[in-house]
């Protein structure tokens, strides 16, 4: 059996045309928010930025890579002249040893009686040491001679036969000209290189000693380290051996067993291109006049790391502009944002605290059910308030109390005075000191219940505490202070700068030499400053990171309650903050702001004060 179709008013056309924006304004506010703005927004913003984007970052990435190899050729141009600089130095200063008369009559005189080279070596530990005080990266100079008539010392004087033979036989060939070797771990911590020549000034064919001349490697590596940002610079010799190099991650000493390069270097310079390990990375080289060369390597992502930085700011200028369109695109969608004018009123009044909202059914959309969503919120908030944060801040306040109930100073200071007095009697006077410190110590941080006290009665705890430990630690404590005591008047809470001293007892004495701990108080503009600077062991950033965002320590008050508590009370531009070097020691700054009180209830206390 057939059946056909037939077209009726519900039909797919129909159904277009209802979903499309402008085909039903009745609807209007019941169509979804996406479905307004996605065709304006694309053929309006998105493609012609797009394309916008796509051209600029074409012609960016190809300017800015041509670019970038210029700079790379420069740099290499001026690696090696650096380089060849520090050489030709090096070589000139060997001149004057090569041509030192002097120098080759004491090498060249058969000596009959020992004391005869007496001027020999006078001469020699003159004039070697003065040129290795002159140049500090010349880490050692050596005459290696065939007369053993003249004594070697085993540092400036030294016989031929103590000289590696593959060297003698290099620097023998050369007639004369300077020769350069290197260390062949780079790495190592006496790694150097070492110019040496024949001392044959006036006959080529005999000469009269060897000169060699060791120079610290770092003298080379400070030509290239400035050199290093985003690419890889290498000074290697003939055979590949690595000189110097700031690639701290080089796996070998052969640049040529990490980079297979060797085929591609055949000229006195050049650049190419070459995959390695599935990296695509561009190489320029370039001689240098004794043999060795300069090789700098880029991988492309880095490469083209400017071009791509680049294109983000394309990108974001692009934001940009799109955010410039929407606001004019504004006053065309007024009707659509009107809902939301609305609804933002109503925001308003339950961020002023009345949560008594009049908000009309908005239709079904995003804004629509967004305004049910908060009606209903609002309501469930103010249930909130009344049900749960009331009963649990009066259920906080019931703890609270009960816990200062269970702490009787009276109590305490009593029994510390009996402790103080039996002490006494017994003639337990260290005892007595510290029972005495200890009752004034908790008559300050108790403190009657209040949290707000003197910047005096603040240092007196401190004072107090730290009398404590000297007793403890004898005499590997040694306190200063550095205080403007006419800030004593100002006032702070309670418990900032000891729990620091305890820090610094606790984590920082570390040897046998004990501590010393400086404490200052100043005025800085309209804020005041209290420093613990301490020449403990002091902290790694691990550990200082560690530090600040721990929430306790031993005194139960860490760095980062001491800071919670202060920028609660004055404000998030006060609070704690600390510098720490390990080996040299730690400072830490409390920032407060300057709060004079003379009130009664806050002068000087003399039973708080040290005797």
């Amino acid at each position: 059996m057939n059946t056909g179709k037939t077209s009726s008013p519900s039909g797919p056309w129909s159904r277009l045309a209802g979903a499309f924006p402008f085909a039903h304004l009745r609807a209007y506010t019941n169509w979804r928010l996406r479905h307004k703005f996605f065709f304006i927004f694309l053929i309006v913003i998105i493609l012609p930025f797009s394309l916008l984007i796509y051209y600029s970052y074409s012609s960016t990435r190809s300017t800015i890579t041509e670019h970038t190899y210029t700079a790379l050729g420069g740099s290499l141009a001026q690696i090696n002249t650096n380089v060849e600089k520090r050489l030709e130095y090096y070589n000139q200063l060997s001149n004057i040893l090569y041509m030192d008369a002097q120098l080759r009559n004491y090498l060249s005189t058969d000596y009959e009686q020992a004391y005869y080279y007496l001027d020999a070596f006078q001469y020699i530990n003159r004039t070697l040491p003065s040129l290795m005080t002159l140049n500090a990266n010349i880490l050692g100079i050596t005459i290696y001679t065939g007369n053993h008539t003249l004594y070697s010392d085993g540092q400036y004087v030294k016989y031929t036969e103590e000289m590696p033979s593959a060297m003698e036989e290099q620097v023998l060939d050369a007639a004369g000209s300077t020769v350069y070797f290197h260390s062949e771990d780079f790495r190592a911590n006496d790694a150097h290189i070492t110019i040496a020549r024949s001392l044959s000034y006036f006959s080529l064919q005999h000469p009269y000693g060897i000169l060699t001349m060791d120079i610290n490697a770092n003298e080379f590596y400070s030509l290239i380290k400035m050199e290093n940002d985003n690419k890889s610079v290498y000074i290697i010799d003939e055979s590949g051996g690595v000189i110097s190099t700031g690639d701290q991650n080089l796996q070998s000493n052969q640049l040529f067993d990490v980079f297979p390069i060797q085929e591609r270097m055949t000229q006195d310079a050049g650049s190419f291109d070459m995959r390695i390990n599935g990296q695509e990375r561009f190489f320029t080289y370039k001689k240098l006049s004794n043999g060795w060369s300069t090789v700098i390597t880029v991988p492309y992502d880095e490469l083209l790391a400017n071009a791509n930085q680049a294109t983000k700011n394309v990108i974001w200028f692009s934001v940009l502009a799109i955010g410039m369109a929407i606001l004019l695109l504004y006053f065309t969608t007024k009707v659509m944002t009107k809902r939301i004018e609305v609804l933002l009123q109503q925001i308003r009044k339950v961020e002023r605290g009345d949560f008594r909202l009049s908000i009309k059914p908005m239709g079904h959309d995003e804004i629509g059910q967004v305004s049910f969503a908060f009606n209903k919120m609002a309501s469930t908030i103010q249930s909130l308030i009344h049900d749960v944060y009331v009963k649990e801040i009066a259920r906080k306040e019931s703890e609270l109390n009960t816990l200062q109930a269970q702490i009787n100073p009276h109590f305490l200071y009593n029994t510390l005075s009996s402790i103080s007095s039996l002490a006494i009697k017994e003639g337990a006077m260290q005892v007595y000191q510290m029972v005495n410190y200890l009752a004034k110590y908790y008559r300050v941080s108790l403190n009657k219940g209040k949290r707000i006290i003197l910047l005096e009665q603040e240092i007196n705890l401190v004072k107090n505490y730290v009398a404590i430990q000297k007793i403890r630690f004898r005499d590997k404590l040694h306190m200063h202070y550095d205080l403007d005591e006419q800030l004593f008047g100002n006032t702070t809470i309670k418990l900032i700068l000891q729990p620091f001293i305890e820090n610094c007892i606790n984590h920082a004495i570390g040897d046998e030499s004990g501590i010393n701990i400086n404490v200052k108080l100043r005025q800085e503009g309209d804020d005041i400053l209290l420093q613990v600077i301490d020449d403990g062991i002091g902290m790694t950033p691990e550990q200082l990171d560690h530090a600040l965002n721990k929430s306790d320590n031993l005194s139960g008050y860490g760095v980062k309650n001491v800071d919670d508590r202060i920028k609660l009370t004055y404000g998030e531009e006060y609070g704690v903050s600390i510098f720490s070097r390990l080996g040299i020691g730690t400072a830490v700054t409390i920032r407060i702001p300057v709060i004079c009180d003379r009130h009664p209830a806050n002068e000087r206390d003399p039973q708080q004060a040290l005797p």
